[in-house]
């Protein structure tokens, strides 16, 4: 994060709405309340995937981190039915681990799924992948990359004539000479 000098940082990150991978810089200062909050997002004009330009979705991304009601820390259930109780996340994933391995260990390893982000890194992927195949020996893995995203280029490339929302459209210029008749 580099600090801009206004009380506020920039935090250049990957915008994680699709598998697209647009480069987003965040504003981060001092919300209302005085903790910390995500001011304006923008595209980064360095990354080779969207060179500054965002969807729709990217550049609202600030609003949506704002947005009331947002989890502040880890919620779990005493028992099924039960309302919600604040935990430490620590206490929330050693919780979560004991109650897949009961799963796996009463209903064997297809009683597992995992969905995936189209958005994790290469090592990301592979290591989910090792997760579930390897370890929990399931092969039901499955990616927001194929189940939405996949689509949504297909009916860009239909509707549009490309899938390529982010990136500017390549500049051309003519050296054949006109003739006029």
């Amino acid at each position: 994060m580099a600090a801009t000098g206004t009380g506020t940082t920039t935090a250049r990150t990957v915008c994680t709405y699709c598998g697209v991978g647009c480069g987003i810089l965040l504003e981060i200062g001092a919300g209302p309340s005085g903790e910390r909050s995500v001011r304006r997002a923008t595209g980064d004009p360095q990354h080779p995937a969207n060179a500054g330009r965002l969807c729709t979705k990217g550049a609202t991304s600030a609003e949506l981190f704002r947005a009331p009601g947002r989890l502040g820390t880890a919620l779990t259930r005493t028992e099924r039915g039960a309302e919600p109780v604040a935990t430490p996340v620590d206490e929330a994933i050693t919780s979560t681990a004991r109650r897949l391995r009961a799963i796996l260990d009463e209903h064997g390893p297809d009683a597992l799924s995992f969905y995936v982000s189209g958005q994790m890194s290469t090592e990301a992927q592979y290591l989910a992948n090792k997760l579930a195949k390897g370890f929990v020996r399931t092969s039901q893995i499955e990616s927001n990359s194929r189940l939405c995203m996949a689509s949504a280029a297909t009916g860009y490339k239909l509707s549009l004539g490309s899938a390529r929302t982010a990136r500017p459209a390549p500049t051309t210029t003519s050296t054949t000479p006109t003739s006029s008749s």
